[in-house]
């Protein structure tokens, strides 16, 4: 397993909130850390994690704009480089505080509609959550291809970037 990063650090300065450098570093660093980090090919063919988050942001834009949804696409397995059986709550927690709560309760919750998903659609029928819980499962689903070109980390974290003031956790700048 690869090295996971220390967790983001927590300032309170304003001079911190005047640079994205040192967030967008730590996003890196996660993704990056998937590299080599190989899954099931009884579920993933594709095997890489990296390889295959990419792919799962790239069907993300092709259906939508949300920023929301394009950061839960890119980051919903970078637990798995952190604690593989656990990789949806540890991802989530890698990110409260740095992403925004919608993104982590994706993050944190893109297995219910695998592991339950009666229990999962019922709690959350006619919720929005569920509406992008499902659009999450597909694109996770559909990004698991091989042979198919994706794109690099710093070109996907680029997409992101102007959308930051949507998708960081504003808490960063208090």
């Amino acid at each position: 397993m690869t090295n996971h990063p220390t967790a983001f650090p927590k300032h309170n300065s304003h001079s911190f909130c005047q640079t994205l450098e040192t967030i967008y570093a730590y996003l890196y660093e996660l993704l990056s850390n998937l590299n080599g980090v190989i899954q099931s090919p009884k579920y993933h063919p594709e095997r890489d994690t990296l390889y295959h988050s990419l792919q799962v942001f790239g069907y993300a834009m092709r259906e939508t704009q949300d920023p929301t949804l394009l950061a839960a696409a890119l980051f919903h397995d970078v637990g798995k480089g952190i604690d593989y059986p656990n990789h949806d709550k540890a991802g989530a927690q890698a990110f409260y505080g740095v992403l925004n709560n919608d993104i982590c309760w994706l993050i944190e919750h893109h297995l219910d509609l695998l592991n339950n998903p009666t229990k999962t659609r019922r709690q959350l029928k006619g919720t929005s959550q569920l509406a992008n819980l499902e659009k999450l499962r597909r694109w996770d689903l559909a990004g698991r291809k091989v042979g198919v070109e994706v794109m690099s980390v710093q070109t996907a974290l680029n997409i992101l970037h102007p959308h930051s003031h949507k998708i960081l956790d504003h808490s960063l700048c208090n």
